[in-house]
């Protein structure tokens, strides 16, 4: 799908959306993130009593798909975009609650969930040591982190990437988990299809690291 913003623009938007651009950069999202959704979400549907938690939940897609698969759904999301927050909560999916706040500074207590999950995040945590301790304090002892990303290999040919993005291989990401006090550390990856970006074909991953809190 073309976009409708410059490189810069768009990387702005992928970090927050905002304004008229919102609908649109959630579009974009859903068309070039379903495999990694799915994958996510895969992995996510064991935990059905669990208590979740998304960082950066955008439109709310994957609190939508799972609910249609669990209907005892105990989910919370926190985004710092106001129009995704009114956005994911005009969707009325029972047992979920969307809140505006920042990662640096979640409004839980702490213990509060047995999962924590973000896709397409980590690249925007201005403070990823800030971001990380507050996931390791509202995380139960043994939770789980689960992040899923492009790996820095792939991501790099996109023009966008260049504004504002902090990219990792998969070794640099395991390796910064297990520096900031989590453990039993796993990544699985899927080959999606090429992309064809600034007139070239580029191979294209996805990766889904799972971590988690000493028990």
């Amino acid at each position: 799908m073309p976009s409708p913003f410059t490189p810069k623009q768009q990387a702005e938007q992928l970090r927050k959306p905002y304004g008229e651009g919102a609908e649109a950069i959630a579009a974009y999202m859903r068309e070039l993130n379903g495999a990694l959704y799915a994958h996510v979400v895969k992995l996510l549907l064991p935990e059905k009593e669990k208590q979740l938690l998304e960082i950066g939940f955008g439109e709310g897609l994957v609190p939508e798909i799972l609910y249609r698969q669990n209907k005892s759904l105990h989910y919370n999301g926190i985004d710092f975009s106001e129009e995704m927050v009114a956005m994911a909560a005009s969707k009325n999916i029972p047992g979920a609650r969307f809140l505006l706040g920042e990662v640096a500074a979640m409004p839980f207590a702490d213990q509060t969930f047995d999962v924590c999950f973000g896709i397409n995040v980590v690249y925007f945590w201005e403070n990823p040591e800030k971001e990380l301790a507050e996931i390791i304090r509202v995380l139960k002892p043994g939770g789980m982190l689960m992040l899923g990303y492009r790996p820095k290999t792939y991501m790099q040919a996109i023009p966008f990437t260049q504004f504002g993005f902090t990219l990792y291989e998969i070794s640099d990401l395991e390796e910064f988990l297990t520096k900031h006090g989590f453990e039993n550390i796993t990544t699985q990856t899927e080959e999606e299809p090429d992309r064809i970006i600034a007139g070239k074909i580029q191979p294209m991953q996805h990766a889904v690291i799972e971590a988690y809190k000493p028990g």
